[in-house]
């Protein structure tokens, strides 16, 4: 009896040994860096479809091969306690939290492009000392800035201080591929993209990066949009062109 218990008791041990013994399939290849300037990113809400070991081997991938993962979500959905333990994870094994400016101005090796998406200002000041402590670095993708109201954008200004990115998610949130069917593709950089970008502009931003609302995008918007962004970035699923 004994020597069954002690099998037993190596099995278990076994079981919940470090991290990165048992392997686990990652995201896959179209949420990590590469070539192009258009960007699939992995939705981290709470409704994700994936199990956390996935996450786990996307990071361990990003140290292992040198390459930036890329997530999104959106307050309040996303739990951002749920990923406390990975971005300890990621500070201490070599996978830095990195902005999407970051990556446009050169970051090379491993990273993790942690991005938020939309404009719940307050939900995202509230983070702002849990940020600080694990070393979190955002790229908070923002729409209908011009809705804010002045405590809002003074609180955004607090986290572009904190090294934390803003970027143009659009003017009102518009799903490119149906007002471009609707209004063309010129209507929709006119009304959509320029008056986002243009309205961080004023305020002293430097948008370098958009974000499609609902992930929607084709290669024809993509190329126009590369003319005014060094990036872009879209979901998964459907929207993550081949």
């Amino acid at each position: 009896m004994r020597t069954a218990q002690a099998i037993a008791a190596i099995g278990l041990v076994g079981l919940c040994s470090c991290r990165g013994k048992v392997e686990h399939k990652d995201f896959g290849p179209r949420f990590f860096s590469g070539q192009s300037r258009v960007q699939c990113s992995k939705g981290l809400d709470r409704d994700h479809e994936w199990k956390h070991e996935a996450l786990a081997a996307s990071l361990e991938r990003a140290r292992n091969e040198g390459v930036v993962l890329y997530t999104f979500g959106h307050a309040p959905t996303l739990d951002l306690g749920e990923y406390i333990a990975d971005f300890d994870w990621a500070a201490a094994n070599g996978v830095p939290m990195v902005t999407f400016r970051e990556v446009a101005t050169g970051h090379t090796g491993a990273g993790w492009a942690f991005t938020v998406d939309d404009d719940e200002v307050d939900t995202w000041y509230g983070w702002r000392d849990q940020l600080r402590a694990h070393k979190v670095k955002v790229t908070f993708f923002v729409t209908r800035y011009d809705r804010l109201t002045a405590r809002q954008k003074q609180e955004l200004r607090e986290l572009a201080a904190d090294h934390h990115d803003i970027e143009a998610h659009g003017k009102a949130h518009e799903n490119a591929v149906e007002y471009v069917a609707a209004h063309g593709l010129d209507g929709y950089i006119r009304d959509e993209v320029r008056p986002s970008k243009d309205a961080l502009v004023a305020d002293g931003y430097a948008p370098i990066a958009f974000a499609y609302p609902y992930g929607a995008h084709t290669a024809e918007i993509d190329g126009a949009l590369l003319s005014e962004f060094a990036l872009v970035r879209t979901t998964g699923g459907e929207w993550c062109l081949k």
